[in-house]
């Protein structure tokens, strides 16, 4: 049996053998806990966490920490772009001359429906945008459901819903950091990717791609430092990424509506951001796999957080 327990300002979904537990937080839709019991009847939460939702609120575009990343992905060159023929700039949150990680990681998303049953656990938030950011003069409705099923397998599916009366540019993506047990430089990644995206020193795709190996298969992080795009190859039965500490293993499935997957490696050193794109960064210039969505189409993207003790 699976259990939902809703406060003002959080859900928690568990499996009744209390082996799991998923924490989200109302406030952007955020996964603050992804966890698994040990031997020792500790748990690990596998998310670097905020420590309430408050926290999440004054200290959101510190890290982006698990922020969805919606309607764009990433940077967005000089934080402007054109889209049937009209130019549009906006100025939310910028590093540099880019802006950042969509326009609503910080919304306020309502519960649509929760549900518990024998066989897993869920719930579904939606946020409705319509037109609020100067910069995006488009409408649409997101909805994310989590569902915890058996055996450490958490599942995030997105919809997008264009309801306006004008195709949109969408991109979608998730920024979570993950830290599994012991030390990270022994962590082993394994990234099905042979090539990466070609930046520019502004972290911007150049349209070119590089061949890269280095974690084809599963190799120990150690002390390098990653802020790249890689090209996930089709296989999509396969996952994408495997990342597993001493005891702690945890496999991202995502399906092929999320053909990229940034990992960044944060200055501290605590936790590795593994996040599934759609597209590529700063997709609404270069348009490597933007989508346009007619008016009243809808489009969606999954992903599978599998998490196992070993």
């Amino acid at each position: 049996m699976f259990s939902l327990t809703q406060h003002p300002d959080r859900i928690i979904l568990s499996d009744d053998a209390q082996q799991y537990q998923a924490e989200i937080f109302p406030f952007g839709a955020l996964l603050n806990r992804f966890a698994i019991k040990k031997p020792d009847q500790n748990w690990h939460n596998i998310i670097a966490a905020f420590q309430s939702p408050e926290d999440a609120r004054t200290n959101i575009t510190q890290l982006f920490r698990s922020a969805k990343l919606s309607p764009f992905v990433c940077r967005l060159a000089n934080a402007q772009y054109e889209f049937s023929g009209c130019h549009y700039q906006t100025h939310k949150h910028k590093i540099g001359d880019s802006a950042i990680h969509g326009l609503i990681y910080d919304a306020e998303f309502t519960v649509q429906q929760t549900h518990a049953d024998a066989q897993h656990a869920s719930l579904t938030l939606s946020h409705t945008y319509q037109h609020d950011i100067y910069g995006y003069p488009f409408d649409y409705q997101i909805n994310i459901t989590y569902t915890l099923r058996e055996h450490g397998a958490l599942h995030l599916h997105t919809e997008i819903h264009n309801i306006g009366d004008q195709p949109l540019p969408i991109a979608d993506g998730w920024h979570p950091y993950f830290a599994v047990d012991g030390n990270m430089a022994n962590w082993q990644l394994h990234i099905r990717s042979c090539e990466q995206l070609e930046f520019s020193p502004a972290l911007l795709p150049t349209g070119k791609r590089i061949a890269d190996a280095t974690f084809s298969q599963a190799t120990p992080i150690a002390q390098t430092e990653l802020d790249n795009c890689f090209v996930l190859t089709e296989d999509f039965s396969a996952p994408a990424v495997v990342l597993q500490g001493e005891h702690i293993q945890l496999r991202i499935m995502p399906d092929a509506a999320y053909p990229y997957v940034q990992v960044y490696t944060p200055p501290q050193r605590d936790c590795i951001a593994l996040e599934n794109l759609s597209s590529a960064p700063d997709a609404f210039n270069n348009h490597i796999g933007l989508i346009e969505l007619a008016a009243g189409e809808k489009c969606s993207f999954n992903t599978l957080y599998q998490l196992e003790y070993l």
